[in-house]
């Protein structure tokens, strides 16, 4: 099975600090990433948790779709590094948030590997984020991710 990577650029009227608190907390994710449905924190602080699980809003049969995510490094404002270490899907992200012209950009990449044959269609679900309606969830979440930061959506490269 292969690697599936993602990634997007999204940008806003937002500053990198105030677009950085929205990311690094975990429980806000379901707000502005249309594929995420619910976040239950697994370890640490509540209001950061170090370790996460996430469900996913997966067409059937593949619901409940559930991960392990653990954040491996935080660097205010600008980075964050995360880990899907439990699941059907391993793989690792990155975050990255930068001052750009009077507001951010907020860049991710993630890369995923399905390690289970029996959810080998969940490739083609993956894969497809960055085409078509998945490019429009993409684009979508930039522009939630802009509002709940404080900001407006600018231009997005998804």
């Amino acid at each position: 099975m292969g690697a599936i990577e993602l990634s997007a650029t999204w940008r806003s009227t937002a500053s990198a600090a105030a677009t950085y608190a929205v990311v690094i907390d975990l429980a806000t994710w379901p707000q502005w990433w249309p594929a995420i449905r619910h976040v239950e924190p697994l370890a640490g602080d509540p209001s950061a948790p170090d370790v996460a699980r996430l469900t996913f809003d997966t067409p059937a049969p593949l619901r409940p779709l559930q991960l392990e995510l653990t954040v491996t490094e935080r660097t205010s404002p600008s980075l964050l590094l995360v880990e899907v270490s439990d699941g059907p899907i391993r793989g690792d992200g990155r975050i990255d948030i930068v001052a750009d012209g009077g507001g951010s950009a907020t860049s991710f990449e993630v890369t995923l590997e399905v390690r289970s044959r029996w959810l080998k269609p969940i490739e083609l679900v993956l894969a497809s984020a960055t085409r078509g309606a998945g490019r429009e969830r993409l684009a979508k979440a930039g522009d939630d991710l802009a509002r709940l930061a404080g900001g407006e959506p600018r231009h997005h490269d998804v």
